[in-house]
């Protein structure tokens, strides 16, 4: 797949800064691009809020019924 993109002029000094660090990781400029948005969406994520409780958890089933048959 292919993605093309436009850089205005007053933002091209972000594609000169892409070119130095793929020359000095030797990496390929998509492949950094690629990485950088992976990163971006990532931390974009909704996260779920302060109450949350964690996983939870529960036994099996026939213990459950026992337990409320027993009642």
């Amino acid at each position: 797949m292919q993605l093309n993109i436009y850089v205005p002029k007053e933002k091209a000094h972000l594609l000169e800064r892409l070119k130095v660090e793929s020359h000095r990781t030797g990496r390929p400029k998509s492949e950094l691009l690629l990485e950088a948005l992976q990163e971006y969406l990532a931390a974009r994520q909704p996260r779920l809020g302060s109450f949350h409780l964690g996983e939870i958890r529960l036994g099996p089933r026939g213990g459950l019924y026992r337990r409320r048959l027993s009642r």
